[in-house]
């Protein structure tokens, strides 16, 4: 590029701003559920998978190849809210990635990974999100670690009797 100046800062119009005030940081909350499973992590996915088409009364679009799969949405009510969960990456018997929408928050990302552990496994589910400003996400946030640990001890006792 000919007309390139080395110098940053006179390659960008002072009233653009460029580079000169900082972005505020994004604050991000995490919740992390893990539970060590008596099974085969195939079974511990498909218990999942199972529970949660059951909780959420099943989907309303199926997935690119595996019916649970990428792009599976499903609508469900939890306190309140009108949920819409949708499945952004489905490897089984690994991993399930999901974005919930309708939740106040910014943004709400789940992940359930299964590890192999021998003739066991570890079930790890790791949920990112980021509040709203003002508060607006505390109530909301205060109810997934119960959520979820409910969630995985219902997974972790089907895989168990199955």
């Amino acid at each position: 590029v000919d007309d390139h100046d080395p110098d940053p800062s006179r390659n960008s119009r002072p009233e653009e701003g460029i580079g000169t005030d900082a972005r505020p940081k994004k604050q991000y909350t995490t919740v992390v559920v893990e539970r060590e499973i008596d099974a085969p992590r195939s079974v511990a996915f498909d218990a999942a998978c199972e529970l949660i088409d059951e909780a959420t009364g099943g989907r309303v679009s199926n997935g690119a190849g595996d019916p649970r799969g990428l792009g599976a949405r499903f609508e469900f009510i939890l306190g309140g809210m009108a949920l819409s969960e949708e499945v952004i990456s489905f490897e089984p018997p690994w991993r399930r990635v999901y974005e919930l929408s309708g939740a106040p928050v910014a943004l709400y990302q789940g992940t359930t990974a299964f590890t192999d552990q021998g003739d066991t496994c570890l079930m790890a589910w790791s949920v990112l999100i980021e509040p709203l400003p003002d508060g607006a996400s505390e109530e909301f946030i205060a109810m997934v670690r119960p959520f979820l640990d409910g969630f995985a001890d219902r997974v972790k006792d089907r895989s168990e009797t199955t």
